[in-house]
């Protein structure tokens, strides 16, 4: 019996530092974790996006030939015009560490209109004319630009960016500067349009997350300038007196609050 326990702690002595070895072995050896991959900013790019348009619309009343002539001031029609605004966008990005600098190009259609009357003020009075009547409005049919856009990414996922460049649009005016008998039937008038495609300039600043593999969202800020367009009117019926003319200038001025959604090629 003594000799059967001794072979059988022999035995154990023996193959214990195998087993050791064994429990070791499992014990450090580990599989490393698979790394999150890492956004890559360059490359081709294409979406959508939509959003909101607003501006002041500001169109001047010049009576001519001179305001004492006409009987009014001078003045400044305000057209607040307000819009929704929807298009697509492509572009190409360049990225050098957390530097990214690329190119974009879009195109929106636009309902941002808005139209404003108000009373004259006889020449050199605060006092307004109840009989005549100013009215303008405007209308951005449809814009789009071609920009620059440099930024940093803060974050691998996120970017920073500030961009500028051309704009282009077709934009929509008409104004009147009418006065009324004391029947209500119509005196004067001298009405105006312009219907034309404009190329000027814009600017603003957004930011954009990488929030999926090859996806990622933005919210962007633009001011569109989009300059001005002057028209001077006759009278439709030439009304007794010097000859009168009303000159008009309206300006395009909107600024564009839109969020989107990109796909990247890379």
């Amino acid at each position: 019996m003594k000799r059967i326990f001794g072979a059988v702690m022999v035995t154990a002595a023996l193959t214990a530092p195998g087993w050791a070895g064994d429990l070791g072995a499992r014990s450090y050896t580990k599989t490393a974790p698979a790394l999150a991959p890492v956004s890559n900013w360059s490359g081709f790019y294409i979406g959508g996006n939509l959003g909101y348009g607003w501006g002041n619309g500001n169109t001047d009343f010049s009576f001519l030939p001179t305001p004492a002539d006409f009987g009014f001031d001078n003045t400044t029609l305000g057209a607040r015009s307000t819009g929704v605004i929807g298009g697509t966008q492509a572009g190409y990005n360049w990225q050098i560490g957390s530097l990214v600098t690329g190119l974009e190009a879009d195109i929106q259609g636009s309902g941002i209109k808005g139209s404003a009357s108000a009373n004259p003020t006889f020449g050199g009075t605060a006092e307004q004319d109840p009989t005549g009547v100013l009215s303008s409005e405007q209308k951005l049919s449809w814009f789009g630009t071609v920009r620059g856009r440099l930024g940093v990414t803060v974050t691998p996922d996120l970017l920073l960016y500030g961009t500028g460049g051309l704009a282009y649009g077709r934009v929509e005016a008409s104004a009147n500067s009418h006065r009324l008998l004391g029947d209500g039937s119509l005196a004067a008038e001298f009405p105006a349009s312009v219907s034309k495609t404009k190329v000027a300039w814009t600017a603003g600043a957004g930011a954009e997350w990488m929030f999926a593999h090859n996806w990622s969202t933005k919210l962007e800020y633009l001011y569109v300038d989009l300059g001005s367009e002057s028209a001077t009117s006759n009278p439709l019926v030439q009304i007794d007196g010097p000859p009168l003319q009303v000159g008009y200038t309206w300006r395009f001025r909107k600024n564009i609050a839109r969020v989107g959604v990109n796909y990247h090629f890379n």
